[in-house]
Parts: C-alpha cells; sequence; structure tokens
C-alpha cells in the first residue's frame, strides 16, 4: 500500500461517525412516527354481517326446473345489539344487477320478491344500523335447485313444488 492510500485510509476512518447511538436513534424515529399516524386514525370494529334464515316462494311455478328466474322472499335477522329503529337490511343479486332493501322490524327482516337467477345468483347481504349509520360486513348466499324430501326438507329450503324439487338457500364463506 503506498502512503498516499495508507493516508487516505487513515482520514476516512477517523472522520466516520460513531454508530453506537445510530440505532436507537432510528427505532425511535419510526415509533414516534408510527404512534403519531395511528392516533389520527379512527379504528373500527368488524360489525357481523347479517343471516338469512330461510327463503319461500310466494306462488310457485308448476315446476322450479322450468323456470330461469323465480321471485323469492328472503327471511333473515341482524345481530344482537343492532335491533334500533331505523336498520335498514340490504339485499344485491350479482347476477341480475338488482338491489333491495328493507326497515328491519326489531333483529328480524323480510325482503319481498326478490328476483333470482336459479342457474346463476349471487346475493350479497349487509345492513346499517339506525343508530349510528355503520355499515356491516357482507355475508354471499347462493340459490340452488334440489330435489327430494330429504334436501328439500333442510332449513332454508322453500316447500317442495309438484314434482318434488325445492329452492336452497346456501351460504358461501368466500363470496361467490
Amino acid at each position: 500500500m503506498s502512503k498516499r492510500q495508507r493516508e487516505a485510509s487513515t482520514a476516512a476512518s477517523t472522520t466516520r461517525a460513531p454508530r453506537r447511538g445510530r440505532g436507537f436513534l432510528i427505532v425511535g424515529a419510526l415509533l414516534g412516527l408510527a404512534l403519531s399516524t395511528s392516533a389520527c386514525v379512527e379504528h373500527q370494529l368488524l360489525i357481523q354481517a347479517p343471516s338469512l334464515r330461510g327463503i319461500t316462494i310466494p306462488l310457485p311455478p308448476p315446476s322450479f326446473a322450468d323456470e330461469v328466474i323465480v321471485s323469492i322472499d328472503f327471511e333473515g335477522s341482524v345481530p344482537s345489539g343492532f335491533d334500533v329503529p331505523g336498520t335498514k337490511a340490504y339485499l344485491y343479486e350479482k347476477s341480475t344487477g338488482r338491489g333491495y332493501f328493507t326497515l328491519t322490524e326489531g333483529a328480524s327482516f323480510v325482503i319481498y320478491d326478490v328476483l333470482v337467477d336459479i342457474d346463476d345468483n349471487c346475493l350479497e347481504t349487509w345492513f346499517v344500523d339506525g343508530f349510528e349509520g355503520e355499515e356491516s360486513s357482507v355475508s354471499d348466499y347462493k340459490v340452488a335447485l334440489q330435489e327430494g324430501e330429504e334436501a328439500c326438507s333442510a332449513s332454508g329450503c322453500s316447500e317442495m313444488d309438484e314434482v318434488g324439487a325445492c329452492v336452497c338457500l346456501e351460504k358461501w364463506s368466500l363470496g361467490c
């Protein structure tokens, strides 16, 4: 190593700042930044979505299997504590692009005359509470055609039609 290289190396090593306190300074600055930004954010709890209990068919057609679009009434309920006056339950049928809403009666609600395509449907439900106007999370359901007494006797199914078919409500946890 030449004399010039040794001098440059010695000068560089003597001008470096000690690193001991730098780490604490960076951690402190990041912690302060995180606390100051989280103090300004309003945290909200996830509000449970309403649940649909069952479906009824106002005037069943001769056979569900012969119909493409059926008019269905949906019965449901909102979680306890959200049964205040002015709470609205919503239902959106993605395939037909139609939305419906109704005021709840206590914790229960019925949404009448929802048009559903039996072969291609996805129902989203949620509610907005009448007290603070908070919106719940969304639950997804599908309506499926079933046949036979055993399948149609399950909860969430309509009455059987004259050929032994019914429509049943299925909850989908990841959307549909």
